[in-house]
């Protein structure tokens, strides 16, 4: 979700031994863009060595957005960037929690920069687990040097965490095991979109 989305969809890819991850969501992707004609934006995640091999087929299956990690992409990030463009996707970088902040300034300062960046407030690998709060400094640094960045948060974010990414200056969230696992998805939902509403109105 975020201030300019009523709906937003996060997939994510990750690269495993026995199970070929990319092509399971390249044809999530596909499936619901043809059978609903969503609007929604779909935006992907990639938590893979080799981002570049990835953004043909998914800007063929209809992704919307395409975020790549920094750590893997420092050598070659204005090629990827370009042509995930050229493809109609939003390019976006994402950092792990040890990776410092200003490793992404150089991306979005140059002249064909990215428009989002997503810190991660846990470690890449699995759901549910704990929210990093130290991760906030990160937030409140691009959002004072960016004002109107897409600043994206993912890992434990749910009802108890959204005050604090939200005040920090994050307007797009992803909640994966506090929506999934609640009793009433929708009630949850619409918590972490007001809390993000309501802090962009103060701030």
């Amino acid at each position: 979700m975020n201030e300019n989305d009523s709906s937003k969809e996060e997939i994510e890819t990750k690269r495993a031994p026995e199970v070929d991850g990319f092509v399971i969501a390249a044809n999530c992707i596909a499936t619901v863009t043809d059978s609903s004609k969503s609007m929604a934006y779909l935006d992907c995640h990639l938590m893979v060595t080799n981002p570049l091999d990835y953004v043909e087929a998914l800007g063929k299956a209809g992704a919307s957005g395409f975020t790549f990690h920094i750590e893997v992409s420092k050598d070659n990030w204005k090629e990827l960037v370009q042509l995930i463009k050229s493809k109609g996707m939003t390019p976006g970088v994402s950092l792990k929690p040890g990776s410092p902040i200003e490793d992404v300034f150089p991306l979005l300062e140059d002249e064909n920069p990215v428009e989002l960046v997503l810190v991660m407030t846990v470690e890449p690998g699995f759901g549910g687990q704990k929210f990093m709060p130290e991760m906030m400094d990160k937030v409140r640094t691009l959002r004072k040097k960016y004002p109107s960045l897409d600043i994206e948060v993912d890992g434990g974010l749910g009802p108890s965490t959204i005050d604090m990414a939200a005040a920090a200056g994050a307007n797009c969230i992803v909640a994966g095991s506090s929506v999934f696992g609640a009793s009433d998805p929708t009630q949850v939902i619409s918590l972490l979109r007001k809390n993000v509403e309501d802090s962009q109105k103060t701030n």
